[in-house]
């Protein structure tokens, strides 16, 4: 891979979004829909992904004290601009809230669950006196691939009013070790526009350590702190100062995160522990972004393995490798290192299922965060689980390969376990 792929891949899979990412995606596409419509909307019917489904039933809607999948679509009927991608949510206001809920009083919004679809899949179809229009978004959450009006396809997959749209880059195909090797030749002012992660995403943190929505995650470990329990120092910071960010962002605070392989939470789990690591290590702005990009692409890697979303929680395995593997390179580790520490995390984090976006993620975040720094410790000093011993093969990519088939075959089930759950508790 060359490295102008890599920095245009970082510079897609980097990107600042306001609010979980799945009720932003459902919005969007009901957005690109409506504004299709030439009348008033008389019913809208959507088909999503078990996946996204789960993720945007119970997390907080931005600038909002309310939660729901319904709500999302309803956001997308009232503001109708799609041009402001992942954060449409950023400049919500209480008109818009009341006009959403006006909506939902007077309009029916049917949601049907889809378990053979891909893992982001939103197909939404708005119903006017006019007539039909359509719109689906699949694989990623701004890939629009279909517009459709009374029945006359408009836009199809690859192609809008000539312009081709590029398919991702399947990252799966190269192994992890060059793309590191890629990234560490590269000069690291290559990466600086990732520094602005740092700043958004500990905005966000230290937002969420005054709040009283949430779990209060920030508050409790001060508290804790001050009881003499817990020390004030890097490896607890840590874990608070993510578990704070993801608080304040499932709690629903109108402020935007950077975001990692389609997911702010990632992005909070792949960027905050190198922050703050930086922080205490006195790392240069040249270094720290150098970690950056090597926490984003692992992260993205990872993904590229398990699902853009899957059963297996992402901000442990894809974005908790990430950060373990920046945090490696932090500590002077080299290419061997953070492939121990990645697999040192596989190992511990495997298990962790996702069921659904909400405020009790921070505690998840706050697990992601800390294995990421004990990984990246134990493989400087060497220590690395060995193949064998469960999924870990002596290739990474094997072992990948293995977590991908835990994901898909082993887990294939769980999501519909976790949703008829969540349908159990909201009935």
């Amino acid at each position: 891979m060359m490295p102008e792929e890599i920095l245009d891949l970082l510079k897609k899979e980097a990107l600042p979004a306001t609010g979980c990412t799945e009720p932003v995606a459902i919005a969007l596409t009901t957005a690109q829909a409506c504004k299709l419509a030439a009348d008033d909307v008389r019913k809208i019917k959507m088909i999503t992904s078990s996946n996204v489904y789960k993720n945007a039933k119970a997390v907080g809607i931005p600038g909002t004290t309310f939660t729901g999948v319904n709500l999302a679509v309803a956001l997308g009927v009232v503001l109708k601009n799609p041009s402001f991608d992942m954060t449409i949510f950023s400049g919500l206001k209480d008109e818009d809230i009341d006009k959403s809920q006006l909506f939902l009083n007077e309009v029916p919004v049917s949601i049907e669950i889809a378990y053979d679809v891909p893992s982001v899949y939103i197909d939404v179809e708005v119903q006017t006196h006019a007539g039909t229009v359509r719109a689906v978004t699949s694989g990623h959450h701004t890939n629009l691939t279909l517009l459709e009006k009374n029945g006359e396809i408009l836009f199809n997959s690859l192609a809008e009013e000539g312009i081709t749209l590029k398919p991702k880059i399947s990252l799966s195909k190269y192994p992890l070790e060059n793309l590191l090797d890629v990234i560490l030749e590269m000069p690291p002012e290559s990466f600086e526009f990732l520094q602005e992660g740092i700043e958004l995403n500990l905005k966000v943190a230290n937002a969420g350590m005054n709040m009283k929505e949430g779990l209060m995650i920030g508050t409790r470990w001060k508290n804790i702190m001050k009881q003499g329990l817990l020390g004030d120092d890097l490896t607890n910071n840590i874990s608070h100062y993510t578990a704070a960010a993801c608080d304040a962002r499932m709690a629903g605070i109108q402020m935007p995160v950077m975001s990692s392989a389609g997911s702010g939470n990632h992005g909070l789990v792949a960027i905050i522990p190198i922050a703050l690591a930086a922080q205490e290590l006195n790392c240069s702005k040249n270094k720290t972004a150098q970690a950056l990009a090597i926490s984003h692409i692992v992260t993205t890697y990872v993904k590229a393995y398990i699902g853009r979303l899957s059963p297996i929680c992402g901000c442990g395995v894809a974005a908790g490798s990430g950060a373990g593997a920046g945090l490696v390179y932090l500590l002077g580790g080299d290419v061997n290192d953070i492939i121990r520490a990645v697999k040192n995390i596989v190992s511990s984090l495997a298990g962790m299922i996702c069921d659904g976006g909400k405020v009790g993620c921070a505690l998840k975040l706050s697990s992601s965060a800390s294995t990421a720094w004990y990984c990246a410790l134990l493989a400087r000093e060497g220590l690395e689980v060995p193949p064998g011993n469960g999924i870990v093969e002596e290739n990474i990519n094997d072992t990948l390969s293995n977590l991908c088939k835990i994901s898909k075959e082993g887990m294939a089930k769980v999501d519909k376990a976790i949703i008829s759950v969540l349908e159990k508790d909201s009935a």
